[in-house]
């Protein structure tokens, strides 16, 4: 029997010209809450660039929450009856 779970996995940095400054990754499984870290990299790169890393880490949450509004479809109702689209067509 296969057993397991498919999920999401991110992995990005915050770059300041070619130097990692902040390192961001989440894992957002099929079902369930996401789990995400950001760590600072270059406490020294960050301080002096902190506009540049926070908008960085802003778009890594905004992609991060799109995905998991993405994963979360909206179920339909168990007492609610499927309609036939072709019924009332013509042939």
């Amino acid at each position: 029997m296969l057993k397991g779970t498919k999920s999401i996995s991110l992995s990005f940095n915050s770059m300041i010209g070619d130097q990692p400054v902040v390192y961001m990754s989440a894992q957002i499984p099929e079902s369930g809450r996401s789990n995400s870290s950001k760590t600072i990299q270059d406490l020294t790169l960050y301080e002096a660039n902190k506009a540049e890393c926070r908008a960085d880490m802003e778009a890594f949450d905004a992609m991060l929450w799109d995905l998991e509004d993405q994963s979360k479809e909206p179920e339909a109702p168990a007492d609610t009856e499927q309609t036939n689209e072709t019924e009332g067509m013509e042939e």
